[in-house]
């Protein structure tokens, strides 16, 4: 018994020194398939931003939603340490009278005049010597402000100087993005989306009822859990309020105006107030069941989707929630609609047909472009370009303007679209690795083969990509030398709360089918029966007994 025992013994021995042997001899091989190592970032034109951990329970499986979002009406304030000799003209002029005066003797009241930058696009040069947030915490664990950064910031000038080198302070006010990720247990947790710092996390709902995609806008967060709405404070995941809905969600929620709009299993759209809970949700009934999940188009409050019957509809949410109009579309709309600045939507059909519609009160049709091949995927605005992706993995890129193809030849063999960074387009392809295209040709620049993402999350908003391993965690990469995110056009301002007046002469290219008198509970809308032509009686003529003769008895001579 004790030989065996110590048989055992060894065996297990040698099975946890093979163990161990094995996880030195391979530390990183899921990892390097996964994100990308700095020096395959340089070979496609960036550099790591930083990577950390979710709190996902079991990983990337375990991520029921994750969403970059741009809040910018509560912005992140930076003080800056600013080279004097910076590229611009511009700034070595006004850099150079206060240049000499950067000494012991100078006050962060007068340093702070000097320049203050409203930020879109990043500062992408290497004249910042030091960034402050204004928000970064003290020992006490309370934000430093804006007096304390410019006094840390007239030190660090302080020692520059003596050591020859001329520096100021700028003021930079940059949105402030957060990443949302909620896990299938409930976890929702906030995170800074430019530096990885978690920022709160929280725990909601019944994980046995599950959870649907995320709804976020400037104030308000909302989880769907079942049938139940709930309702979060995105500065510090605080529970407001939960709302059981009268209707069973599907997809999960979008934020837009003031309300948490939905699309329901009974074919309709559902939303609840986030400011007011006594407010009266609203209701409407649509021909069909959404396929995916609504998109509003950016700073506005309308919204586009499809549904199973072949119709798009685009809806007012500010104000008196009803809908304005919907298409008849060629094939149905079965992807998520695409939209830009402008109150425009785009979007493909299965019967191979791609749209630009402008969301005017009675709904204008921009263009219509046909192709050979169906459409299932959403869409990718770049700049003045639509990117759509075909089932059969062909990328083309149509001119928003007219619908015009812009490549002599599609990118043929996508898999999914990543984002656009400056001139190029990341993707990943069905061979398995990730590409770089050029944005103006749709020529192959870069490939990475065997570099496949557990999950990939779209980034619509800013100019950074984000890669999900398979333990979830999280790499974001941006362009060599940009700190600071572009907010995307449409993006970088306040979402409208109210709707907008459109003009009594405006032009239209196409009219669009009107939903009139929309009903705002669950029956149909008055005229719109559809098992019946509007005021017939299908069973027989008007007013007519359809068991009898004209005044005769039927079973009498």
């Amino acid at each position: 018994m004790r030989s065996k025992r110590s048989i055992g013994l060894v065996v297990t021995g040698i099975t946890a020194i093979a163990l161990a042997f094995g996880s030195l001899a391979f530390p990183a091989v899921g990892l390097a398939d996964e994100f990308l190592s700095e020096r395959e970032a340089a070979r496609l034109g960036l550099e790591i931003a930083w990577r950390r951990q979710l709190e996902a329970p079991a990983g990337a499986q375990s991520i029921a939603d994750q969403q970059i979002y741009v809040h910018s009406t509560s912005p992140d304030e930076f003080v800056e340490v600013v080279r004097v000799s910076a590229p611009a003209g511009e700034a070595q002029a006004e850099a150079a009278a206060p240049a000499s005066s950067a000494d012991s003797t100078q006050t962060p009241d007068s340093t702070s005049e000097d320049k203050t930058v409203d930020s879109k696009k990043g500062a992408k040069f290497s004249d910042v010597l030091m960034r402050i947030p204004t928000d970064r915490v003290d020992s006490y664990g309370r934000p430093v402000g804006r007096k304390e950064a410019e006094r840390i910031a007239n030190n660090e000038i302080r020692r520059l100087t003596r050591r020859g080198i001329e520096a100021k302070i700028e003021t930079r006010i940059v949105p402030r993005v957060r990443l949302y990720t909620l896990g299938n247990d409930g976890t929702l947790e906030s995170r800074d989306a430019e530096t990885g710092e978690p920022k709160w996390m929280v725990r909601v709902g019944d994980r046995r009822l599950g959870y649907l995609a995320l709804g976020v806008g400037e104030t308000y967060a909302t989880v769907i859990n079942g049938g139940n709405l709930i309702e979060i404070d995105v500065t510090n995941g605080e529970i407001i309020e939960e709302t059981q809905t009268v209707n069973m969600p599907i997809f999960g929620a979008i934020h837009s105006g003031n309300v948490s709009v939905f699309p329901t299993i009974t074919g309709g759209i559902e939303g609840y107030s986030l400011t007011d809970p006594n407010d009266v949700p609203f209701r409407e009934t649509v021909a069909g069941r959404a396929l995916a999940l609504p998109t509003k188009a950016p700073g506005s409050s309308k919204i586009g989707w499809g549904t199973g019957q072949g119709f798009f509809y685009c809806m007012e949410t500010a104000g008196q929630p009803s809908v304005l109009f919907r298409l008849n579309t060629d094939g149905i709309v079965s992807g998520r609609v695409a939209a830009a600045d402008g109150e425009r939507f785009f979007f493909g059909s299965e019967a191979g047909q791609v749209y630009g519609v402008f969301a005017s009160r009675s709904g204008q049709v921009l263009w219509s472009t046909p192709f050979g091949e169906p459409f299932y995927d959403e869409a990718l605005i770049a700049d003045d370009q639509l990117l759509i992706r075909s089932t059969y993995g062909s990328l083309y890129s149509l001119s928003q303007t007219d619908g015009s193809v812009t490549w002599e030849m599609p990118a043929q063999g996508v898999d999914e679209m990543l984002g656009t960074i400056g001139d190029k387009v990341y993707v990943t392809t069905m061979s398995g690795s990730m590409a770089v295209l050029d944005l103006e040709t749709g020529k192959r620049l870069e490939t990475l083969t065997g570099v496949r993402p557990e999950r990939l999350l779209r980034n619509k908003m800013t100019d950074r990509l984000y890669l999900v391993g398979s333990s979830g965690a999280i790499q974001c990469l941006h362009a060599i030398g940009a700190d600071l995110p572009e907010i995307r056009e449409g993006f970088d301002k306040a979402p409208s709360n109210e709707p907008v007046q459109q003009e009594a002469g405006d032009e239209q290219t196409q009219e669009l089918e009107m939903d009139t008198d929309p009903s705002p509970g669950f029956d149909m809308p008055a005229g719109d029966d559809p098992f019946a032509v509007p005021g017939s009686d299908p069973f027989g003529a008007p007013g007519a007994d359809p068991f009898a003769g004209d005044g005769a008895d039927p079973f009498g001579g």
